[in-house]
């Protein structure tokens, strides 16, 4: 009985825990877009890299690649393009929302 208790609290725990990280890694992306809207790219790359680490989403991809060549980092820039069409073949870049 015991570890049917502690079965169902470590588990509630752990679903708790998941929105969590959803909301923080979508937070990361949504800094990330405003920032290279503002047209800060170091720090939309900061964000954006964080971002992926947990998610490879094309569009957050194609958005380092890009603020990676404004500012003049050709081969990261080079890096993340490839990855993106790894990633999804399909992507087009009308899918991010930059308005």
């Amino acid at each position: 009985m015991k570890k049917l208790l502690l079965f169902i609290v470590v588990s509630l725990f752990l679903l708790s825990a998941v929105p969590a990280v959803h909301a923080e890694e979508d937070d990361a992306y949504q800094k990330g877009l405003m920032y290279y809207k503002k047209h800060d790219y170091k720090a939309a790359i900061t964000h954006l890299k964080s971002y992926t680490e947990n998610t490879p989403d094309p569009r957050a991809y194609y958005l380092i690649g890009y603020a990676s060549y404004k500012i003049k980092d050709y081969a990261t820039a080079t890096k993340y393009f490839s990855d993106v069409y790894l990633i999804d073949p399909e992507f087009k870049v009308s899918s991010i929302e930059l308005h």
